[in-house]
This record gives C-alpha cells, sequence and structure tokens, in this order.
C-alpha cells in the first residue's frame, strides 16, 4: 500500500465523522473547564481548536469566557500592538477565531456566526458558567492527578455528582502514564484520557491527533 493510500484510510473515519456530525447536528459546541488554576484550559483548547481547523478543515472559534485575558497576550505575541485588528475584540489565526474576555451574554451573538465548531473555555469558574457548561455538545474538564492537585479532580467530581449524566464528561489529564491514568478512572468511574506534552498547541503530535480522534 502506498504512502498516499495510507493517509487517506487514516482521514476517511474522520471526514465520515465530520459529514455525520454536520448532517446530524450542525455547529459543536464543546465547553472545557478546569478543576483548578494552572490546569490548562486555554492550552489545551487551543489544541482542540488547532485538531477541528487543521484536520477536519471545520471554521472554529474559541471563546474566552472568563476573565483571565489570557487571550490578550496571545495576541501581544503574535501581532504588532500598532495594527489595527491588535484593537479589536477578536483576532484569527491558523484558522480559528479567538474572542477575547466574552462575556456570557455575548455568547448567543457569536453562536449566530458562521462558525462549524465553536469552543467556549470556561476557565476555572464552574458556578458562574455551569449552565452555559451544561448546554454544550461536549463537555471536557481538565485536571491533574498530581499527589498535590488530584484533590481538586476528586471534589469537582464530588460536587456535581448530582447533575444528570455527568459520568458521560470527559475528564483530561496531561502529563500522566496510561496506568496512572487507567486507575484512576476505574477508582472514579469517569473517562480519563492523558493530554500528551504539546510545548507549542499549534503544532499537533500523532499523540495529539490520536487522542482527539477519540473525544470528538
Amino acid at each position: 500500500m502506498g504512502e498516499n493510500e495510507s493517509i487517506n484510510m487514516q482521514r476517511e473515519p474522520i471526514l465520515m465523522k465530520k459529514l455525520m456530525r454536520e448532517k446530524t447536528h450542525g455547529k459543536l459546541v464543546i465547553g472545557i473547564i478546569g478543576t483548578h488554576r494552572g490546569a490548562g484550559v486555554t492550552h489545551f483548547g487551543i489544541l482542540l481548536g488547532n485538531y477541528l481547523s487543521g484536520w477536519l478543515g471545520q471554521k472554529t472559534a474559541i471563546l474566552e469566557c472568563s476573565s483571565r485575558n489570557d487571550l490578550q497576550f496571545l495576541q501581544q505575541y503574535f501581532y504588532d500592538s500598532s495594527e489595527d485588528s491588535y484593537c479589536r475584540d477578536s483576532f484569527s489565526m491558523h484558522r480559528i477565531t479567538f474572542y477575547k474576555n466574552r462575556n456570557l451574554q455575548s455568547i448567543p451573538e457569536i453562536m449566530g456566526e458562521r462558525h462549524d465548531c465553536v469552543i467556549l473555555d470556561f476557565g476555572t469558574d464552574m458556578v458562574k458558567n455551569k449552565s452555559e457548561f451544561l448546554r454544550c455538545d461536549i463537555k471536557i474538564v481538565v485536571s491533574s492527578l498530581a499527589v498535590w492537585k488530584k484533590h481538586e479532580l476528586e471534589r469537582f467530581i464530588n460536587n456535581h455528582i448530582y447533575i444528570k449524566n455527568c459520568e458521560q464528561w470527559i475528564y483530561v489529564i496531561p502529563f500522566m502514564p496510561n496506568k496512572v491514568l487507567k486507575e484512576a478512572a476505574k477508582k472514579l468511574q469517569r473517562k480519563i484520557y492523558g493530554i500528551p506534552y504539546e510545548p507549542d498547541p499549534f503544532v499537533l503530535s500523532d499523540n495529539a491527533v490520536h487522542l482527539f480522534q477519540k473525544l470528538i
């Protein structure tokens, strides 16, 4: 089998999933929230956005639904402050549109725009963002299994165990061996996946692509 044939066979299931989603669900809305500060919500969201736009060819938006202004710093890194676009509340790069520091009231307006996929970065404030998080088609929680942080994951699960279908939420953990992830998934009775080491969220490794093929 030639190299091109192999690539086509790998992409075909992805494209079929894309077509089926567009046919049955329309716009895909993904909510991401962290169990604690520094969990890596924004980094993971950009990774996911890069997969949706670069691999699936979906017109993707990322909304920063928190007051941390991480996207402002991202824009500062890539854009000259003298450019007109620098003052706008949104900017585009790598075929992704980023909306900086948006309040919940602005979400319906952005949802009305022509995006195939919308990623909502809720930071770590579940109290404020719970209603919008629960409306998302796919709900992802970013956490840690480090000894000094895993109590945050357990606390988050216990605080929301009363919510219908909460066991279907997806939990992602950076930099943990598969054995540890499997043990935690069994103990907590949740879907837990490992985030591979990706220093640049705009460059996807094969491991990252394989992860998102499982999640989306």
